[in-house]
């Protein structure tokens, strides 16, 4: 009897021998669907070319004990993203800003003891970091102090694993910082402050990097052990410092 897609990835991703070699995607871009598949969705997609499915699950939610509320703003979430975890101390806005080509977008974080900006630009392929949040090494001062931390949706994962069934893998990623971020610590640190920059202040100031990525870590850690009992097969930890563009 073969294997069902489920069997068949997690056997491969144990270092067993499946009854076929498993095949996949990393993600699907919605470029893609749209434009040479006719606006297929993603599950269709698998089924169209009998490929081993993969559903994306990443929901999160807040503390109330402590103070956190899902953004109100935040309502549909984009590209592997994540209802936005806010609170008194840490608001997210956002402004259009025109541009000639792109869409773009800044961002304000806004927390009592100061504001943080960053800009984004989209186009129909992807989303970049145009002005990066962290400019001056002191602003990691205001993340360490206020940033939210959000928690796994564990009941949502599972319904959705449940629904889901053999038909193939329940993927996630560990939390992202707000905006644009990734799954690894550095990574998210590069997001944030930039790949060159952050690089050479390994050599230049690696006390001021240490603590950054202990920042970030901790909110990171706070989402790992709120995991508990969460039906994942795959979480994705890392990620290519943005390598999409």
């Amino acid at each position: 009897m073969p294997m069902t897609s489920k069997e068949r990835l997690l056997t491969a991703l144990a270092r067993g021998v499946p009854d076929r070699l498993p095949v996949t995607t990393h993600h699907l871009m919605r470029y893609f669907l749209d434009t040479y598949m006719g606006g297929m969705g993603e599950q269709a997609f698998f089924d169209h070319f009998g490929l081993d499915a993969i559903t994306w699950v990443v929901p999160h939610r807040p503390s109330t004990e402590q103070g956190e509320f899902f953004d109100p703003h935040h309502t549909t979430p984009g590209f592997l993203e994540s209802r936005r975890i806010a609170s008194a101390d840490w608001r997210v806005e956002s402004e259009d800003v025109p541009h000639p080509r792109y869409a773009t977008t800044r961002y304000r974080f806004v927390t009592p003891k100061g504001q943080l900006t960053m800009m984004v630009q989209s186009n129909e392929h992807t989303t970049w970091v145009s002005e990066h949040l962290i400019k001056e090494k002191h602003d990691i001062d205001l993340i360490g102090e206020f940033v939210t931390a959000p928690k796994s949706d564990v009941e949502a994962v599972n319904r959705a694993a449940e629904a889901f069934g053999a038909r193939g893998l329940v993927r996630g990623h560990i939390c992202c910082f707000d905006i644009f971020g990734q799954p690894g610590t550095w990574q998210d640190a590069c997001c944030l402050v930039g790949t060159q920059r952050m690089i050479m202040e390994t050599f230049d100031d690696p006390a001021w990097v240490h603590t950054l990525l202990k920042i970030l870590h901790r909110r990171k850690r706070i989402f790992v052990q709120s995991l508990k009992g969460a039906r994942y097969d795959l979480l994705e930890l890392g990620g290519g410092d943005a390598s999409t563009t």
